[in-house]
């Protein structure tokens, strides 16, 4: 989710998801399995950390759950880009360490939602979409680290500008993988306050700069 320039946000706790395996908690439809994407699969190495404070799962390392997301959040941007509008869903880990991701599913402008993640999800991931001069585009906004915080999951962001930001449950951050230009761009996209982008941020830092915008 993308916050506006001018505007502030309540909090909503939307989930930026996707469809995950079949499953049903709380009486919420976790929808199918059909679909799962995987462009490249990496193995964790033996060093582990739990997926989230819920499910206690084993997660991968960072340096390979940053890995994977770069390149597949590469691999959708431009059909985010085309189409105007957020993609998300979770990024997930089987028994014997790979990861792969569950289909996108299209949101809108500055908007995507779905229901619980599966319990061998370890992060979510959306795209900010298309560049557009009415949203603070490269920065994620409070209301995607408190989605990723209120579920124990870490998060994933791909930007206009190319930048990815990896949101991290463990210390209550948002902090940038790699900068502007990293992965695929929109040509539409135009550089604003580049030195003002902090290499991290909290949920009262982010609320702070929309505040000042």
């Amino acid at each position: 989710m993308r916050a506006p320039r001018f505007t502030a946000f309540g909090i909503l706790f939307a989930l930026v998801a996707c469809a995950e395996p079949q499953a049903t908690t709380g009486g919420i439809n976790r929808g199918t399995n059909e679909g799962l994407a995987s462009p490249t699969s990496i193995s964790r190495s033996t060093q582990q950390q739990p997926v989230s404070a819920i499910t206690g799962i084993a997660a991968p390392t960072t340096e390979a759950a940053n890995r994977f997301a770069v390149s597949f959040l590469n691999s959708i941007q431009q059909r985010s880009f085309d189409g105007r509008r957020e993609y998300c869903g979770y990024f997930l880990v089987s028994p014997t360490g790979v990861i792969s991701a569950t289909t996108p599913i299209p949101g809108t402008l500055a908007s995507c939602s779905s229901p619980f993640p599966p319990d061998n999800a370890f992060a979510s991931y959306h795209t900010h979409g298309a560049y557009d001069a009415g949203y603070d585009n490269e920065v994620p906004s409070d209301v995607d680290l408190l989605g990723d915080f209120e579920f124990g999951l870490d998060g994933y962001v791909a930007t206009p500008g190319g930048r990815i930001w990896h949101v991290e449950f463990d210390d209550r951050t948002a902090r940038q993988v790699c900068g502007r230009g990293c992965v695929t761009s929109d040509p539409r996209f135009v550089a604003e306050d580049e030195a003002g982008i902090r290499a991290s941020y909290t949920v009262n830092q982010i609320q702070a700069r929309l505040r000042g915008r």
